[in-house]
């Protein structure tokens, strides 16, 4: 059962900075209400012991303009281009088996405001992104599709003026270096979303440069 928080798109902060490795170039808005509905999302329960290999992402496809290189203003030449394939297929390969077993964050779950320290999780087939309930692993808080993925906002890049007020209220300056906030769709249209807090500061990056990456592939392949 999902239990993010349904929302409705106000104005885009009119200097919202322009984002590298976590804007998805095909769509836009920022801000959101604070409505709580939620809806049912079905997925295949995992055991942390389960093997899993990372399939071989098209990654062809990711390497028109769409998806700069980091820090780059430039056109790739044929050969750096293999070079970044090369290392986004080892970095997804490697957030992807480790997200398949598990990784640590906090869901700052909305309606009333709770802090779960918990597990998000990816399925084997790369199609949902699984945040477990702290107290029985087998049942979810949220599940969402990776391929209904609208944006993902960090409080670094985006600011305080992208997240609800009262998940700032109850963090700390250096928690807010590791906020996340997660909007998706339902096969209706309608925007959730859900906010965590990744363990470091790399561990964020991590998860905002490979998502996008997934979010995309999981699109291409429908």
């Amino acid at each position: 059962i999902h239990r993010g928080s349904s929302f409705k798109t106000s104005e885009t902060p009119p200097e919202r900075r322009q984002r590298s490795h976590n804007m998805f170039s095909t769509f836009t808005g920022c801000c959101y209400g604070d409505s709580q509905e939620g809806t049912e999302v079905k997925y295949n329960n995992l055991s942390p012991t389960d093997e899993f290999v990372a399939p071989a992402l098209k990654l062809q496809q990711l390497s028109s303009p769409t998806i700069p290189p980091l820090g780059s203003a430039r056109s790739l030449s044929p050969e750096e281009k293999e070079s970044e394939k090369a290392r986004l297929q080892s970095l997804v390969a490697s957030f992807a088996r480790k997200a398949v077993r598990g990784c640590f964050c906090t869901y700052l779950k909305e309606g009333p405001y709770r802090r779960l320290e918990t597990q998000y999780r990816i399925d084997k087939s790369l199609e949902h992104l699984i945040l477990q309930t702290p107290e029985d692993p087998s049942n979810s808080e949220v599940a969402c599709p990776i391929a209904a993925i609208q944006d993902i906002y960090s409080f670094v890049e985006d600011g305080a003026i992208c997240f609800p007020a009262d998940i700032l209220d109850g963090l700390n300056a250096e928690e807010c270096e590791r906020l996340l906030m997660v909007v998706f769709s339902n096969a209706a249209g309608k925007l959730f979303r859900f906010c965590l807090i990744e363990e470091s500061r790399e561990s964020r990056d991590e998860f905002l440069e490979c998502l996008r990456i997934l979010c995309i592939y999981s699109q291409s392949s429908k």
